[in-house]
C-alpha cells in the first residue's frame, strides 16, 4: 500500500510553465530525390553540349543519397532539371534566331531577285 504522506497534496503538484520539450532527436526522414533523367534526355535532344553535365549529375543522385549526402543528392537532382530547362531555352533561342535569319534572307532575295536584278537573269541561263 502507498503511504499517503509520501505523495504531494493536489495543490502541491508541480506544473509546467512552458511546453514539454523532448530531448530525443528524431532524424528527419527525407525521400530520395528523383534523378530527373528525363531532363537529361531533353538536354541531349535539344542542346547536346549540356547533356554531358546533366547525365553526370543524374548518375550522382543515387550514390550521394546512399552515402548519406542527402543535400548533395538534392543538389544533383536540381542541377539536372536546371540543365535540361536551360537546354530547352537555348534551343528555343537558336530556333528563333534561325527563323529571324531565314526571314531576313528571304526578304533580301525577294528584294534583289526581282525582274531587273542580276540574280534572276542568271537563273534563266
Amino acid at each position: 500500500m502507498v503511504n499517503p504522506a509520501s505523495e504531494p497534496a493536489p495543490d502541491e503538484t508541480p506544473t509546467r510553465s512552458g511546453p514539454a520539450t523532448d530531448t530525443t532527436v528524431i532524424p528527419s526522414v527525407r525521400t530520395r530525390p528523383t534523378s530527373n533523367a528525363g531532363w537529361a534526355v531533353a538536354s541531349l535532344l535539344f542542346f547536346w553540349p549540356l547533356a554531358f553535365s546533366a547525365f553526370h549529375h543524374a548518375f550522382e543522385v543515387y550514390p550521394r543519397w546512399a552515402d548519406g549526402d542527402i543535400d548533395g543528392a538534392e543538389y544533383a537532382s536540381r542541377r539536372v532539371r536546371k540543365l535540361g530547362q536551360l537546354s530547352l531555352w537555348i534551343f528555343g533561342a537558336l530556333l528563333l534566331l534561325a527563323i529571324v535569319l531565314y526571314v531576313i534572307a528571304v526578304i533580301v532575295l525577294i528584294a534583289n531577285g526581282g525582274e531587273g536584278g542580276d540574280w534572276h537573269h542568271h537563273m534563266r541561263d
